[in-house]
């Protein structure tokens, strides 16, 4: 049994990288968002997960014990990692949206979605899968924007307990605008970068070099997630020096 719950584990992390199990597509977001200028729009987060290391490849129980043993040390590591570019989104949102003369309404604490119930009303492409149409009334909004934190850290590839490289920073976020009357979504994005350290990775106990990689993918998400809301090219990273990390990459989830 408790192999069982592993593998569907093992298969939902090669999901994150690889987006064979995403089923809403990227919607690009339009001027149009922006012309509405009467509209309420409320920004909230998820809750942000514990950082961690991905572990990707075909693993037995016995495998998946030993790796995860072996990477404890980096996930200790990833604990007191800087993570506040991600938790701060909703404010860089919120000033975005206040600088083009959109009213904004806050949500504080972390928007638990596993509470709410799934939208019943239709599905496929284009439609949210939870039911946010309950905060129009209580937030007084015509639209949620929900940013969604799915994975910070690492991620390594392994054949069974083999590493088949060295680990990379990993960040994948989403985000979505909401059109709290129907429920349809009118901007949805999956972002993901991952990153390789540049020099020698494994430099326990502080991984100076993996957790500058970990740094340049939080910076890159972030700012390909809020690029791709306004609209607007993603500052361009500065060249990596010696012992950084090579350029960010990002990885498709269509």
């Amino acid at each position: 049994m408790m192999g069982r719950h592993y593998l569907a584990g093992l298969l939902l992390a090669a999901s994150i990288l690889s987006g064979c199990a995403v089923v809403q597509k990227p919607i690009p977001a339009t001027s149009a968002i922006f012309e509405q200028k009467e509209s309420t729009v409320v920004v909230a987060i998820e809750k942000m997960p514990e950082p961690g290391q991905v572990m990707l490849g075909s693993q037995g129980l016995l495998d998946i014990v030993i790796n995860r043993a072996n990477a404890k040390a980096i996930v200790d590591r990833l604990q007191t990692q800087d993570f506040s570019q991600v938790s701060g989104l909703p404010q860089s949102f919120r000033s975005g949206l206040e600088s083009r003369q959109i009213k904004v309404v806050m949500i504080d604490a972390a928007l638990d979605t596993e509470t709410m119930p799934k939208f019943t009303e239709g599905s496929g492409e284009g439609i949210a899968l939870r039911d946010y149409r309950p905060l129009a009334k209580q937030y007084k909004a015509d639209k949620l924007l929900l940013i969604t934190p799915r994975s910070l850290g690492t991620v390594r590839s392994y054949y069974g307990f083999m590493p088949l490289g060295a680990p990379m920073g990993y960040i994948a976020l989403t985000g979505q605008l909401v059109n709290l009357s129907t429920n349809k979504l009118e901007w949805y994005d999956r972002v993901e970068v991952q990153t390789a350290a540049l020099g020698e990775w494994d430099q326990a106990p502080e991984y100076d070099n993996l957790m500058k990689a970990v740094d340049e993918s939080t910076r890159g998400a972030v700012g390909r997630l809020r690029g791709s809301f306004f609209m607007e090219k993603a500052s361009p990273t500065a060249a990596p020096l010696a012992g950084g990390s090579a350029p960010a990459t990002a990885v498709s989830t269509q």
